[in-house]
This record gives C-alpha cells, sequence and structure tokens, in this order.
C-alpha cells in the first residue's frame, strides 16, 4: 500500500514536471516568436538613404530608379532616394578627388623635373615638365583651391627644362612664375640654376608682364573663384597676355571652370553646374551628414556603376558614425555579370541585413532579461 501511494506520488510529480517544463517551452517559444516577427518588422519599417553616382551620367537615372525599386521590393527596407541630397553629396565630392594633395603633387612633380635637369637629362625634363604642367591645370579646374605657391614652383622648373628647346612653352611656364611667386621664393629658386638662363627667363617674360589685361569675372556671387590656384578677392582679375589660365569656382549651386588666355576674352561668365560625372566612388566624407541625420534613416547606401571599369561599387555606412559598415565591388565585365548585378547587389545588403537583425535581435533579448 505504501509502495503504490510513493508511486502515485512520483508519478503526480512526474507529470506536474513535464507539463511546467512543456509550458515553459512553449512559453519561451512564443515569445522567440513573437520578438523575431516583431524584430523582422522594425528592421523591414527602417528607412536607407541610397545614394548613387556613375562615370556615365546618362544612365545614372534609368539603374538609380531600378535599384531603388528592387531594394524595396525586396522588402530590405523602406528604400528613399532624395534627389537633392545625392546632388549635394557629388557637389561637395568636387576637390576630394584628389584628396587635395595638390601642393605636394605639384612639390614632387617640380623635384624630380630639377633632378633631371640636374643631372643634365634635358629630354627627360621637358617630358616630364609638359606632362605635369597639364596635369596640374587639370587639377587646378577640379579641385579649388589656394595652391599658386607650388604651381609657380612647378611653373619655374618646367620652364627651365623648356629653355632651350621650346620656347613658347617656356615662356607659357615662366609667365606663371613671375606672376605668382613671391620675392623670397624668386630669391630662393633663382639661385639654384646659372644666372644666364634666369636672364633668358626675364627677357621672355618682361614684355607681356608689362602689358597685361583685366579680364571680369560675371556672376560670381555666392561662389569662390580662384584663378592659376589664387583665391580671387574681387570681380576682376588682371593677367599677363598669352599666359595660358585656368579658373575654378565652387558654388553653392555648383561649380564651374575654363581653360582661357587673357588676350582673347574681356570677361568671363560663371555657369555653375552640378557634377554628376565621376570615375570613382565619390567618398563617402562627402555625405551632408546633418541633412542625412535629420532624416533618422538606418542605414546609408551609396552605389557607384563604372561602364568604363565594369563594375558595380556599393559602400553600407552608418548615419550615426558616417563609418564605412562593409562594402563590396561586382564584376560587371560579362553579360552574365550584368544579368545579375542586381541579385548580386540585393545579396550584398542582405548579408549586412542579416547581421543588422542578430546585432538587433540580440539587444531586444538583453534588455528583457
Amino acid at each position: 500500500m505504501l509502495h503504490k501511494l510513493f508511486f502515485n506520488a512520483n508519478k503526480s510529480h512526474l507529470y506536474h514536471f513535464i507539463k511546467v517544463i512543456f509550458i515553459s517551452l512553449f512559453s519561451f517559444y512564443s515569445c522567440t516568436s513573437s520578438l523575431n516577427k516583431s524584430s523582422i518588422k522594425s528592421l523591414q519599417n527602417q528607412k536607407a538613404l541610397v545614394f548613387y553616382a556613375s562615370d556615365d551620367p546618362l544612365w545614372l537615372p534609368y539603374f538609380s530608379n531600378a535599384f531603388t525599386r528592387r531594394i524595396s521590393s525586396e522588402g530590405l527596407y523602406e528604400t528613399v532616394h532624395n534627389r537633392e541630397l545625392n546632388k549635394e553629396w557629388m557637389l561637395n565630392s568636387v576637390g576630394k578627388r584628389e584628396n587635395m594633395n595638390m601642393e605636394f603633387k605639384f612639390s614632387q612633380f617640380a623635384i624630380k623635373i630639377k633632378n633631371f635637369i640636374k643631372l643634365g637629362q634635358m629630354q627627360q625634363a621637358r617630358n616630364l615638365a609638359n606632362t605635369s604642367m597639364k596635369e596640374a591645370a587639370q587639377l587646378l579646374s577640379q579641385n579649388p583651391s589656394s595652391v599658386s605657391f607650388s604651381y609657380a614652383i612647378l611653373a619655374f622648373w618646367s620652364a627651365a627644362a623648356n629653355l632651350n628647346s621650346s620656347k613658347q612653352y617656356a615662356k607659357n611656364y615662366a609667365l606663371i612664375y613671375e606672376k605668382y611667386a613671391s620675392f623670397s621664393l624668386k630669391d630662393s629658386l633663382e639661385s639654384q640654376i646659372d644666372s644666364h638662363l634666369i636672364d633668358q627667363l626675364k627677357l621672355l617674360t618682361s614684355d607681356s608682364l608689362m602689358k597685361q589685361k583685366s579680364v571680369k569675372i560675371i556672376n560670381s556671387n555666392l561662389c569662390s573663384i580662384f584663378v592659376n590656384g589664387q583665391e580671387l578677392k574681387s570681380d576682376s582679375v588682371l593677367l599677363p597676355l598669352k599666359m595660358p589660365s585656368v579658373l575654378s569656382a565652387s558654388c553653392t549651386n555648383g561649380s564651374y571652370s575654363k581653360f582661357f588666355s587673357s588676350e582673347k576674352i574681356t570677361s568671363i561668365k560663371i555657369s555653375p553646374q552640378m557634377p554628376n560625372t565621376f570615375y570613382s566612388m565619390p567618398h563617402f566624407s562627402a555625405l551632408p551628414r546633418e541633412q542625412i541625420q535629420a532624416l533618422r534613416p538606418a542605414i546609408v547606401i551609396l552605389i557607384f556603376w563604372s561602364h568604363s571599369g565594369k563594375y558595380l561599387e556599393s559602400c553600407m555606412v552608418d548615419p550615426k558614425s558616417f563609418l564605412v559598415v562593409k562594402k563590396t565591388r561586382i564584376s560587371l565585365s560579362s553579360k552574365k555579370d550584368l544579368d545579375e548585378a542586381g541579385d548580386n547587389l540585393i545579396m550584398f545588403l542582405k548579408s549586412v541585413r542579416l547581421a543588422s537583425f542578430k546585432i538587433y535581435n540580440s539587444d531586444l533579448t538583453s534588455s528583457r532579461n
């Protein structure tokens, strides 16, 4: 009898224990399922700001619209493509393509040309001088900034390299040097080469320096304007005749550049345009931070399509720290790559979203505990 009572008692306790375990497991599953569903729903409702750039501005509207719709249709994020913010990102990126290391670049060119001259390797000096001055002018057109002194140093050594082969090149470069080098800089540079070479350079430039011409700048309001790397403080600039010059302007509504010579024109009208052609991904540091943070997105997605390089590049940027979370480059070298470009981009975005979901879910679970 006692054995039977003991058995029944144990059986009762066993049933009660199993019941408690079952209820606990069911409750845990229900809570976890509910938590996962709410987490997924929360992530799907998160906003993603998407920014686009390309080396082919004609193609930009087509692929940007297609990708924005595709990302939204996948349910990854509530996708927003703000065209005005996209334009501002592009505008801010002008001047960052060379990371503003123009002074260093010009000085490196000048040092190499100088070394060739010192070694008597004049052909190499001339070739480097002419290519360097072309590249320098192009950089000046793309990067409105104060670099006239370093430009003058480069022009000095480029003029010296061309003095015995091309008087015209030597004169063009020497005019830039004479116009923008300070007296102390001239003393320093001219002490490094033979005085008879200096005399020849002075002879080439004296007539043009005496006949300088004023060029009026029109529509310069709301713009920072630079001519040959020197910022203008008025609405006109005085330049030697026949001196090759480059104007660059950074304006609130775009940018503008022009190559010119003063003897051919009397005025330049600034007509700013928003930049829309890039040959690499515009830098994420150029994103308009305050406007982005005001919209409170969960993530910022940057997408760059290179038709010349045949690749698609994408970066995920944290809108709080503005640091890159993850990035990828997708090849577009074959028809198969092109056909699968959208799928591969979505796979990349999903991988970042999955990582975000795990972190988000872990945070919620921890807070409940």
